[in-house]
């Protein structure tokens, strides 16, 4: 009887309930379709997120649905400007009964990590989670330690002109599969979260999780083998070529590969196993505008024109 319940456990769900999962969150981060459908392409894809946005916009609501209703254990660690390597990934401490050191794990030992204000941080303490955003292992006084499989970073940047806050520098942009603006609720939504609010209380009901234990690495590999044709290949280096000669000389190839990754993820979203034009421009300018400044910027406007200046196969 065990082993049935852990080969059901480990089927592949089928791919509605990702239309599901996305219906779900939404009950708990109002009125963002389009985001919670990046988001969960990212993660789908096993990349990380990047959200500029300022505090209250539900950022903390988006990571704590998705890590519930795919099952996966979820941590947030808050970045201050005093933030250091050791708060990130955990730290060694003499036991003086045994004599030796303990390793002590940080919040880093997660499936998925909100990454608060993460350009508060200073630079070094950036720079270790940078190790685990690109390797899923930290090192810890020569030791390295393999974080938990799967690995998701959703890390939260402010605007950069707060106070306190510098910008993410370009190793650690290129780390981030996606990146959007949550912003503001519709009229409509907000008056109705106004009235269902509670004062100085925060709801995070959010019903059973919709997929079973264990579902979601089986849908990573699974987006992995979404049909990515020749022509889709070709039409997405003829992007690159364009970006690459209007703007962004440097676009390198791990973002392409993000980009794949994401949009067969979209494919997957959508209730296929195969991927069209339509998957490239729906993930292209979030894939793509945090390599060329602030997600609110004229990064979206440039890269929307280079959509309309390459033809779709």
């Amino acid at each position: 009887m065990r082993a049935t319940t852990e080969d059901k456990n480990s089927e592949t769900p089928d791919l509605t309930q990702l239309g599901k999962v996305v219906e779900a969150v939404l009950v708990s981060v109002r009125d963002k379709r389009s985001q919670v459908r990046l988001a969960l392409s990212a993660m789908l894809s096993g990349g990380h997120l990047l959200i500029e946005d300022a505090p209250g916009m539900g950022k903390t609501s988006l990571a704590r649905a998705l890590g519930h209703h795919l099952q996966l254990n979820w941590s947030r660690l808050q970045c201050t400007n005093d933030t250091t390597p050791s708060d990130i990934v955990g730290v060694n401490v003499f036991d003086p009964k045994s004599g030796a050191f303990d390793f002590r794990q940080g919040p880093v030992f997660t499936q998925v990590l909100l990454a608060d204000e993460l350009n508060r941080a200073p630079s070094k303490s950036q720079s270790a989670l940078l190790e685990a955003m690109a390797e899923r292992q930290v090192t810890v006084d020569g030791s390295s330690f393999s974080l938990p499989a799967p690995f998701i970073v959703i890390a939260t940047q402010n605007p950069t002109e707060q106070i306190g806050v510098s910008p993410l520098p370009e190793s650690q942009l290129d780390r981030f599969a996606v990146s959007f603006s949550l912003g503001l609720p519709s009229n409509a939504v907000e008056a109705d979260i106004l009235r269902e609010a509670r004062s100085g209380e925060e709801s995070f009901e959010q019903g059973p999780p919709i997929l079973p234990a264990g579902a979601f690495p089986a849908l990573q590999k699974k987006c992995h083998d979404v049909d990515f044709s020749d022509p889709i290949i070709t039409y997405l280096q003829a992007l690159a070529g364009q970006l690459r000669s209007a703007q962004l000389p440097n676009l390198s190839v791990r973002a392409l590969m993000q980009i794949k990754g994401l949009a067969q993820a979209h494919a997957m979203i959508e209730g296929r196993d195969f991927c069209v034009p339509e998957d490239i421009q729906a993930v292209f300018v979030p894939a793509l505008q945090h390599r060329l400044g602030p997600v609110t910027g004229a990064a979206s406007a440039l890269l929307g024109d280079v959509l309309l200046q390459v033809s779709a196969p």
